[in-house]
């Protein structure tokens, strides 16, 4: 009789361990979610978001955080969808795969388009690793990788089509300084301790397209005239969103109301994704304007 009952004692003790296992694994569950002065410093970004916050969590309780509202959810399907689709559009690019002129600059823009949407899914899945402070800021840093990868190879189409026409010195000085430009704004980027300081990083090569696209709007640059408002728009869109999110709004005017989703980074994540394809149209108009335009040459 009393080796019965051990028996069924050692049973829910072990299903006890088991289940406090799975606990540990997937821990984070929607009802395990906190508030925002329970978060440490370094994930205290926005005061205005009170609510629904990840404790700190394993690899796999990251991953697990994908089943359940938190207030990443907008942020990481906002940046994950946009992956699926670019790879499904990726056949529409074949005719310039093989002309020795144009794939290196489709593959810049595959590159580009997708490069912000990897770093920022994975920064805002695995931000609340429970790693420490370091480990969140080499995800932020991946991030911004995949921001100046679109900023500067998702950028190169449209430099050299502004270009193509011009003098061989002219074409090789624009694109040279775009690529310098670039460079610097990757430092800036790595070595950035604000969110200001992020957001200017990359003010000289944002400084260089308005020059580029201001050559368009005058006839004196090359490119498919029919890309310039999407060359505008991707731009003036990215600013608009950047603008929202340093202002937090509009938490900042509803605090507490608005932490699962319309806050200010889920706006901004939707209008970066309108801008990037904007970005998209614009090059396939200047691709398909570089095959057929009379003054082709190479790189």
């Amino acid at each position: 009789m009393h080796t019965s009952e051990d028996d069924v004692l050692r049973q829910r003790l072990q299903e006890t361990k088991h289940q406090a296992k799975e606990r540990l694994l997937v821990r984070g569950r929607s009802e395990d979610l906190l508030h925002w002065r329970d978060m440490p410093k370094h994930l205290q970004f926005n005061p205005y978001i009170f609510t629904g916050y990840r404790p700190l969590l394993s690899v796999w309780g990251c991953l697990n955080s994908l089943f359940y509202l938190h207030n990443e959810t907008i942020n990481i399907l906002t940046h994950g969808i946009p992956i699926v689709y670019i790879l499904l559009t990726v056949p529409d690019l074949k005719p310039w795969w093989s002309q020795p002129n144009l794939s290196f600059l489709t593959w810049c823009h595959i590159v580009g388009s997708i490069s912000p949407w990897v770093g920022s899914f994975v920064y805002h899945l695995f931000m609340n690793l429970e790693r420490g402070e370091r480990i969140y800021y080499r995800l932020l840093q991946l991030d911004m990788l995949g921001i100046w990868i679109c900023q500067s190879f998702g950028a190169m189409p449209m430099v050299t089509a502004t270009t193509y026409c011009l003098p061989r010195l002219l074409r090789w000085f624009g694109v040279s300084s775009y690529c310098l430009f670039s460079l610097w704004g990757l430092y800036k980027a790595m070595i950035a301790l604000s969110p200001w300081e992020r957001r200017l990083c990359f003010l000289l090569p944002f400084c260089m397209r308005l020059l580029l696209c201001a050559l368009r709007l005058y006839n004196f640059g090359g490119g498919d005239p029919a890309a310039l408002m999407h060359l505008i728009l991707q731009d003036l869109i990215s600013i608009v969103g950047a603008a929202i999110g340093a202002l937090h709004i509009p938490e900042r005017w509803f605090p507490g109301s608005v932490d699962m989703y319309l806050n200010s980074h889920n706006i901004m994540h939707v209008l970066v994704v309108t801008a990037v394809y904007s970005m998209h149209v614009a090059t396939m108009r200047d691709l398909a304007w570089m095959d057929q335009v009379k003054c082709k040459s190479t790189l």
